[in-house]
């Protein structure tokens, strides 16, 4: 390559490659919205165990990688691996071996190392520009790499000229992805075939499935055919359709390949035509984002109308995303119910993901390793309102239209929908052609459904960064949170529905603005307003002459109903490290159980979240590809260190009876969880609801990273355990937020209550302060009450409370004094 030294400050970066020469980057592609891969080609004559390599992206000039994608498995000689971009087009993750973080842009260096060592590179590390030599660009094209080049590029400092070692292809040009076939040539284009006589209805014609072919994209692309078919969709009126209809071969004319679709979309507005219509006509076939269709119609008549074609049974999980291709165009039924699984773009885009049955965080249910994964795709699949209107009022799913009121949640069953299925923004999606039948599942409760009340319930809840501006109306936005006044009202309004409907004694909450126990402050704010709608007394946790705790933007609190505990340890927190960044610090109190005289030491925990991976991370805190994502080191460093902290009693008053809650950002398999578990702790959810169970949905994965821990005494005590699932289950669309919301949305999808006042559920402990002999610990559904005072403690030491004022109540102290001495008489 013709490249010429530049020194760099990343020369130390430099290193010999002679242990892995022979694995090259051989196709390159940076095509349109997400379809970029990355394929990779053994040149040498013995197998590569590719543990040891991870390929770094350099962005926009960085010396330091901003992402890394380790691979796995082993690479034959001529072996071909490919990584792509998780939300490629079906047929690059079809191709894939293995998705990961490829965001870049033509503008950003590719290095691939095995260890320390540069084994092949791509742009040049420190540099800001989009890489063009020769026509050949590492923007807006396919590049594959020259016959003549057989080992890599190892020095990523020199001035790139991609012309040097590349053939350039079209943008989104896949056809050789994964095959390497004769290293990048270019193949010669067919001559075009002579334009086909229209005919008359009858007359032989290109069968639908010889148009779609049994690949990725059809056979005949960009040639002019004839077809007659059976409209089965039609898609020409409201706002924005789709501009078109589907067709489908009639069941007589359909071959026996599987691979092959028999249906296809056809871009046409200008003839009205209905579902049932035989139809012959002439057209070009096209890929528009990689979806075959027939456009350019040139003729077009309506032969018999009253026509049906049978629905091609479809089941899911598939094996491979080319299953969805077998069908792209067809008209469906799915031979078994399915379910919702995440509605994240529901009010965006009118589109929801359903699946067989919920889909899990594969190390929520099961050990982390590189082979437990899910390929979501190859899960689930989109429904859609078949509009290209954003941001609705009028988002048809469920029956009656989305709204407040009528939610769509997760674990919603749909008895086995009918529709077309379209690929478009890179996904397959069914249109319903009938009306929806749903089942509800999974019904929205309005408080915790706990088996057994018990005396105490302690919970934990993430209010998803709950910032109050300056605490007198202004100051937004904010870091984080709501981004105005309105905001803060619509989500206070809802945090304060959820704390009062949740019916909990002593609540540890995640994600609040760190700004102090001030009447100013957010959790000072939040207590006033959940004391105004509640018939209880609440009071916060403060921590002596402490002003903040710790320095991030966000803390951990603790709230508590004053007629049902009562403070009596020293209120504490800890920075040391792993506290002192990433893992906020934890928080903890004593408290003394009124209805019983007990006492329970509860901490409170945030751990570091698993995004943000660089290459400054030490090895335990890299994405290792097992599933536990970034800082995982870090997050056990946490979990042993709180265990550690705990077990020398910093409050103070030698508890046996511990619990600890909030969110640990590790799924309930994951390593952190573990130690915590092997310290003699029990993770309550598990032991009450089963692995399957959920705090948090993120790409249609369920998981829990909020979790409630109890020692081994306190165990014995706990009655009940249950996620509250009022937040991972609803439509994002319901939350406190104003953005991209109409003024009929803005009041069709808010209410002041308790369902989405987070992006995390609340988990609900019951316990008894005295042992609980049979050991229960179990979910359930039975009527919960609102608790009433019990007698008082004996003795209380002198320790500062914080109510709405940040003072304990002057007659609960007197009223407190003197039942105590009354108790010591008896």
């Amino acid at each position: 390559m013709k490249r010429h030294n530049l020194a760099l400050a990343v020369s130390a970066l430099l290193v010999s490659s002679a242990a892995s020469a022979d694995i090259i980057i051989s196709e390159h592609i940076e095509g349109s919205s997400n379809n970029k891969a990355i394929e990779f080609f053994n040149a040498g004559a013995t197998e590569i165990d590719l543990s040891t390599y991870v390929l770094e992206i350099y962005s926009n000039g960085n010396t330091e990688a901003g992402n890394t994608v380790p691979l796995v498995g082993t690479l034959p000689p001529n072996g071909i691996y490919v990584v792509a971009h998780p939300s490629a087009s079906a047929e690059i993750q079809a191709i894939a071996d293995k998705t990961g973080n490829l965001y870049y842009n033509g503008n950003d260096a590719l290095v691939l190392r095995s260890g320390d060592a540069v084994v092949d590179s791509m742009g040049q590390i420190g540099v800001d520009e989009v890489w063009e030599s020769d026509g050949v660009s590492m923007q807006n094209q396919t590049i594959r790499r020259k016959d003549s080049i057989t080992s890599g590029d190892t020095d990523p400092s020199d001035v790139y000229a991609p012309g040097d070692e590349f053939n350039s292809f079209a943008i989104d040009d896949i056809s050789d992805l994964g095959q390497h076939l004769g290293f990048g040539s270019a193949q010669p284009e067919p001559e075009p075939e002579p334009a086909p006589e229209f005919g008359a209805c009858g007359d032989a014609a290109t069968l639908v499935s010889e148009v779609q072919g049994s690949g990725l994209s059809s056979p005949l692309f960009e040639s002019e055919v004839v077809v007659e078919a059976v409209v089965t969709a039609v898609y020409l009126d409201g706002e924005r359709p789709l501009n078109g209809f589907f067709i489908q071969e009639e069941d007589a004319d359909q071959d026996t390949d599987p691979a092959t679709s028999e249906g296809v979309f056809v871009y046409h507005r200008d003839t009205a035509v209905a579902a049932g219509d035989k139809v012959r006509l002439a057209g070009t076939v096209g890929e528009f984002y990689d979806s075959t269709q027939v456009s350019g119609l040139t003729a077009i008549t309506v032969c018999a109308s009253g026509e049906s074609v049978t629905p091609a049974a479809f089941s899911v999980p598939v094996d491979s995303l080319n299953a969805f291709e077998a069908i792209e165009g067809m008209l469906v039924e799915l031979e078994h119910p399915v379910v919702v699984t995440d509605t994240e773009t529901l009010g965006e885009y009118g589109d929801f993901w359903v699946a067989r049955d919920r889909l899990y965080t594969p190390t929520q249910v099961a050990a982390p390793a590189e082979d437990n994964t899910i390929n979501f795709r190859l899960n689930a699949f989109l429904i859609d309102d078949a509009r290209g209107v954003t941001n609705a009022e009028d988002v048809p799913f469920p029956a009656g239209g989305l709204s407040a009121v009528n939610t769509l949640r997760l674990g919603t069953e749909i008895t086995n929908p009918v529709g077309v299925i379209n690929y478009s923004f890179s996904e397959y999606r069914l249109l319903p052609t009938s009306a929806l039948q749903y089942i509800d599942a999974n019904p929205r409760t309005e408080a915790p459904q706990l088996a057994d009340e018990g005396d105490l319930r302690i919970a934990s809840f993430n209010v998803q960064n709950f910032f109050n501006g300056d605490g007198a109306g202004g100051g937004f936005p904010t870091e984080r949170g709501a981004g105005t006044l309105v905001e803060y009202e619509r989500q206070l309004a809802k945090l304060v529905a959820a704390i009062t409907a949740m019916n909990a004694d002593i609540i540890g909450l995640n994600e609040i603005e760190n700004d102090g126990f001030a009447e100013t402050s957010a959790i000072a704010q939040l207590v006033a307003e959940v004391n105004a709608q509640s018939d209880a007394e609440w009071a916060f946790v403060s921590f002596g002459d402490a002003e903040y705790v710790g320095s991030d933007a966000i803390t951990n609190a603790l709230i508590y109903r004053t007629d049902r505990a009562a403070e009596t340890g020293t209120a504490v927190f800890t920075t040391e490290v792993p506290f002192d960044f990433g893992n906020r610090p934890p928080i903890a109190q004593t408290f003394h159980d009124l209805v019983n005289e007990d006492e329970v030491t509860v901490v409170v925990n945030h751990f570091r979240s698993k995004g943000g991976c660089n290459s400054s991370a030490a090895e335990g805190d890299k994405d290792s590809g097992d599933g536990q994502g970034c800082w995982n080191a870090t997050r056990v460093q946490a979990a042993e260190k709180v265990l550690e902290w705990i077990a020398n009693d910093p409050t103070g008053r030698d508890v046996e009876d511990v619990i600890l809650v909030g969110d640990f950002n590790a799924y309930g398999m994951e390593d952190p969880v573990q130690a915590i578990i092997d310290a003699g702790y029990t993770d309550l959810q598990f032991a009450a609801l089963g692995a399957e169970n959920h705090t948090y949905v993120y790409d249609g994965l369920s998981g829990s990273l909020d979790h409630a821990f109890a020692s081994t005494s306190l165990n014995d005590k706990v009655v009940a355990t249950v996620n509250w699932n009022i937040n991972a289950d609803e439509p994002q669309v319901f939350s406190y937020n104003t953005e991209d919301k109409s003024e009929v949305n803005l009041a069709n999808y808010y209410n002041e209550d308790p369902y989405r006042s987070s992006d995390h559920d609340p988990v609900v402990v019951a316990m008894t302060t005295e042992a609980n002999d049979s050991g229960d610990n179990d979910g359930g559904d039975a009527d919960v009450d609102d608790g009433n005072s019990a007698p008082p403690v004996e003795e209380m030491p002198n320790i500062d409370h914080a109510t709405t004022s940040g003072s304990f109540p002057v007659w609960m102290g007197l009223s407190l004094l003197l039942l105590g001495l009354l108790r010591r008489r008896v």
